[in-house]
């Protein structure tokens, strides 16, 4: 027995003293040392991270040859291969290049493989998490992130509901790590406030109609990439807290809200746990009157948390667990006043006075919002077929619960409710080939699964939108082909299969336009229905030069517009006798990006048509809304500047986006008529200047402008008055700037201040105009406001 014992000893000093280590200096490009930079091998689960002077020692490392991954926030990944002999200590330093707003980002969502941002042929923003931090300084609303960051996609609402936030004219698809968040059966339109933005490693956006993922995302789509559990040492966190308030009128206008992350290596796994509280108070625009309370941000509670727990198995394969939950609860003391306006003549001069709200309660009201519960287990399997091919797969579940406001175009009035349920089964396979030495091939297939459930009734137990259960499957398949480091051509397919049970149901009493004209009910039997269609996408991109580096691509969506609102809006009493369509787009565009040193220029221009609207209009035949069926074509372009000096103290940089539309019966393509606000957004500019005038000290001047849409003519309504229809009302154009300013306290704390609406400017957010017309979305924008940050690393 001591024999053994002794034996077991010398065999584990043996093991010990065999493994390496490695040490050395991480620099910026100015020789500067990168504090906190993090060097992590990923198939040992090692990692340590640079100390003040940029250097590390990382010990525990096997025999063999091992990529090592060099990180840090700013800068430009870096991965190398090293070898390690036993007993060896390897000097190695690395020099870090800062990164130009993500010109060569890790981009995973557009083709569910990684690739470089500057190899796909295809128009993608990346927010990462440095600019996601720094915007998290000034503002919790990923809307208002999103509006500044993201060309072409429209200006936020002002409120929590993204209606009218459309990306290039077209519905967007809403994802939390590939977890559809947006309820497309039934679009609440209220996906985009999903998860807190201290949670997100960085914002994915790709452009255009897209057949990678799937129904609801004609306009392309929205990834929330979560943060992962990598962490070097068994506990590490980040605490935040914050207050807010209104310096417009500060009656009641104080906030507040904190965060705290923790995560940790123990050996195999790793894990992550987060968790926010935000509360928020009185709100009032710049003339100090109380903001219309309808889809308001004002006195709500938000709650959110995330957790994630990682299982290395062995060197090649692991697995995932991860859920997050995000709620929001407005409970207001204010009950909206509409707005009211005018039209004076056929010129269409006119006068719009904005709803408000005004203190008092509606007998039987429970507050507004949105809860989200996203579940996931993720299996991943690398290097399998001889070293050729990377395996993934996740099951998810999603449940999703919008509670609407008070509204009394019900008959007896009433607050409705979106309930939506997901189930999801998604094999992933990854295939490199290399057919010669100038030639790559990446061949990217599986299986999308999809499972779900929706209705949208009223909290009294009346049902508005039936029960929808739909059941699909969709078979991919994406091709990149590289050819001697200069071409980069990239095509797919995809098929979806949709199959939809409807129940039996009774159409609602309903006053769409609230003039007391309510809808008779119909009862409509159910049915099953199914929707089919093969997709196609193909793009090519010249990367050798990275001065110019131009792409073109063609691409088609499939999605179903909104079926929920045909449903409820049913004259049939049959479901085999309502008009029932699937959204087909096909999108064209040209761009390209060029980097000069410190000088990135991106611009695009695109072409989009689609057989049906993605938008609602107002049928005088049946007294309702419900989803275009008229055939679209959209037309815009987007371009973005960006420039550091060589200092790195100063960086400046604009965007410009224009969207346009037109509609034309079918068979009458001469007949053209402009597309609506909910559609079409005004053109946005966007411009920013960072100073850093010492090394603790950064801050930043934005600018954020919509200019003018005035593209419809009155009519005269039943009374003989001039009026607008609905989403076509003028939009005024309105400038915005924000400040804000982070100071570093020590390595490991900062401090932050942002003032947003610098100036007090008193404007209606786009949506509150172009929805005019129905009277209850229209109210007025914050005033000056302000954020206090503290932020602690440990």
């Amino acid at each position: 027995m001591k024999l053994i014992t002794l034996f077991t000893c010398l065999l584990i000093s043996f093991s010990a003293f065999s493994q390496s280590v490695l040490e050395g200096t991480v620099t910026d490009n100015k020789n500067q040392p990168v504090y906190g930079a993090t060097i992590y091998i990923e198939n040992l689960q090692l990692g340590t991270t640079a100390d003040t002077n940029g250097n590390f020692r990382l010990t525990g490392i096997k025999e063999g040859s091992w990529k090592v991954t060099f990180r840090m926030l700013g800068f430009k990944s870096q991965t190398k291969t090293l070898t390690f002999k036993p007993n060896e200590v390897l000097h190695f330093s690395v020099v870090l290049q800062e990164e130009l707003n993500g010109l060569d980002e890790v981009v995973v969502s557009a083709s569910r493989n990684s690739e470089y941002l500057s190899e796909i042929p295809a128009s993608v923003t990346v927010v990462n998490e440095a600019k996601l931090q720094e915007l998290s300084n000034a503002t919790t609303n990923i809307s208002e992130i999103l509006e500044f960051t993201v060309p072409g996609l429209a200006v936020s609402t002002g409120t929590f509901s993204n209606w009218g936030q459309t990306l290039r004219g077209r519905s967007l698809l809403v994802m939390v790590d590939g977890i559809p968040q947006s309820t497309p059966l039934r679009n609440g339109q209220l996906g985009i406030k999903s998860i807190n933005p201290n949670d997100i490693s960085r914002v994915e956006v790709i452009k255009g109609a897209t057949s990678i993922f799937g129904n609801g995302g004609n306009g392309g789509f929205i990834n929330y990439i979560t943060k992962k559990p990598n962490a070097t040492k068994k506990i590490e966190g980040s605490t935040n807290v914050w207050g807010t308030g209104n310096l417009a009128k500060t009656k009641d206008a104080f906030g507040y809200g904190f965060y705290q992350s923790l995560k940790g290596n123990l050996d195999k796994f790793n894990y992550y746990i987060s968790g926010s509280y935000e509360k928020t108070a009185n709100k009032y625009d710049a003339d100090g009157a109380v903001i219309l309370p309808t889809y308001g941000l004002d006195n709500t509670q938000i709650y959110s948390t995330l957790a994630k727990i990682a299982y290395s198995i062995s060197d090649n394969q692991s697995i995932t667990l991860s859920g997050n939950l995000y709620k929001s609860e407005q409970d207001t003391p204010f009950i909206p006043v509409p707005a009211e306006f005018q039209v004076f003549n056929e010129e269409g001069d006119y006068e719009l006075t904005p709803g408000y709200g005004v203190e008092g309660s509606i007998d039987g009201q429970k507050p507004t919002g949105s809860t989200l519960i996203n579940g996931q287990l993720t299996y991943d399997l690398k290097d399998i077929f001889s070293g050729t091919t990377n395996f993934t797969t996740d099951v998810y579940y999603q449940n999703t619960e919008n509670i609407f406001f008070y509204s009394d175009k019900f008959e007896n009035g009433g607050q409705s409710v979106i309930n939506a349920e997901k189930f999801g089964f998604r094999p992933n396979f990854s295939t490199t080939l290399y057919p010669s030495n100038t030639t790559d091939v990446t061949l990217t297939y599986g299986l999308d699964i999809l499972k779900d459930k929706t209705n949208q009734g009223l909290l009294d137990g009346r049902l508005w939108v039936p029960n929808i259960k739909m059941l699909s499957w969709a078979p991919y398949l994406q091709t990149t082909f590289k050819f001697d480091e200069e071409w980069i051509l990239k095509a797919g397919l995809r098929y979806d299969d949709m199959n939809l049970d409807i129940d039996d149901y009774n159409t609602l009493p309903y006053s769409p336009l609230g003039d007391g004209n309510y809808n008779p009910s119909v009862a409509v039997e159910g049915g099953k229905i199914n929707f089919n269609n093969l997709a196609f996408n193909a793009g090519i991109r010249y990367i050798r030069h990275q001065e110019f580096i131009p792409y073109v691509s063609y691409s088609q969506g499939f999605s179903i517009a909104d079926l929920g609102s045909v449903l409820r809006s049913a004259t049939a009493d049959n479901i085999n006798d309502i008009q029932l369509e699937p959204a087909v787009t096909k999108n064209y565009e040209f761009g390209f990006m060029s980097k000069f040193n410190n000088f990135k220029l991106e611009a695009v221009g695109y072409y989009s048509t689609s057989n049906l609207g993605t938008g609602v209009t107002f049928d005088e035949n049946i007294n309702s809304f419900v989803p275009s069926k008229r055939p679209q074509n959209i037309y815009g372009g987007e371009v973005a500047i960006d420039y550091v000096f060589d200092n790195n103290k100063l960086q400046l940089g604009t965007s410009y986006s224009y969207v346009e539309g037109h509609t034309h019966n079918a068979g009458n393509e001469n007949n053209l008529v402009y597309l609506g606000g909910d559609v079409i957004a005004a053109p946005k500019l966007t411009a920013y200047v960072t100073w850093s005038p010492i090394k603790r000290l950064t801050t930043s001047l934005r600018m954020t402008n919509l200019g003018d849409r005035k593209r419809f003519d009155p009519y005269l309504d039943a009374n003989d008055n001039y009026t607008y229809r609905h989403t076509q009302f003028p939009v005024e154009g309105y400038t915005l700037l924000n400040w804000s300013a982070s100071y570093q306290i020590q390595a490991n704390m900062s401090v932050s201040l942002a003032i947003n609406n610098l100036l007090n400017e008193y404007y209606m957010p786009a949506r509150s105009q172009w929805a005019a017309p129905l009277r209850t979305f229209t109210g007025t924008g914050e005033g000056t406001n302000a954020k206090l940050s503290l932020q602690y690393n440990f």
